[in-house]
């Protein structure tokens, strides 16, 4: 019995997921027509009716608005990059010879270049994290977060956005080292939906997390596993 439940369940939501897509199609004439979309290529959309009839019609020859859902539906392909350039500073020791401060500055830049030639016309978004880590814990850092709305131009345009310095300070203490270092970056790409039409990340599990890190305050430590705030690792020893 609770098989049959079980598959008339499983059916029903199928069937759910199936009308979900259908969309009414409006033609410039005025004529509509529920289908769901299948693609798109030169110049016409091939879409496949409620009653599973193959129908192709011209792109010019819908509505504004349909023709606007179609760009939604085909989003660019685009190629994700890091730039980054550093400097480093070596500090004297301060509370007794064991102590090394290094200081690196970080600037980093997330460069969003499209590789697909339709045009897309609708507007972007980009947030881009950078991340570091302790290096007497297993917590992670929130370095940067910044949040972006862009647009591109077609095939090799691009979109560039660069992060304020970033001051990453490690030291030996009693032969431990301390402090913290530079672990990786994020970049999500969404679409006026909110929808990710492209991600790129130094680990991937950040990408289950990044909505979390979203209410983040920049510069706090948070559990790389549940994206939560938390507080600094304490020391394992005291001298």
């Amino acid at each position: 019995m609770n098989r049959l439940i079980l598959s008339f369940l499983g059916m029903a939501l199928t069937s759910l997921m199936a009308r979900a897509e259908v969309h009414v199609w409006t033609l410039k004439h005025g004529k509509t027509v529920e289908a769901e979309y299948v693609a798109l290529a030169a110049g016409e959309v091939t879409l496949k009716t409620v009653r599973g009839r193959i129908r192709k019609v011209p792109l010019a020859g819908l509505c504004k608005e349909d023709r606007r859902y179609i760009e939604l539906l085909n989003p660019p392909r685009l190629d994700l990059e890091l730039g980054k350039t550093s400097d480093q500073r070596v500090y004297p020791p301060t509370y007794n010879e064991s102590e090394l401060p290094r200081q690196t500055i970080y600037t980093f830049t997330a460069r969003v270049k499209q590789l697909s030639g339709r045009p897309y016309h609708r507007p972007l978004t980009l947030e881009f994290f950078n991340i570091g880590e302790e290096n007497n814990g297993d917590k992670n850092i929130l370095y940067s977060y910044q949040k972006e709305s862009f647009t591109l131009n077609g095939n090799g345009s691009e979109f560039t956005v660069s992060t304020q310095e970033i001051p990453v300070t490690a030291y030996v203490s009693y032969g431990q080292r301390r402090g913290e270092s530079y672990s990786g970056y994020m970049m999500v790409v969404k679409d006026e939906r909110g929808e990710i039409i492209a991600s790129k990340a130094t680990r991937n599990e950040w990408l289950e997390i990044a909505d979390k890190l979203c209410d983040l305050p920049v510069g706090r430590t948070f559990d790389p596993e549940t994206g939560e705030r938390c507080w600094p690792t304490r020391p394992s020893k005291f001298y």
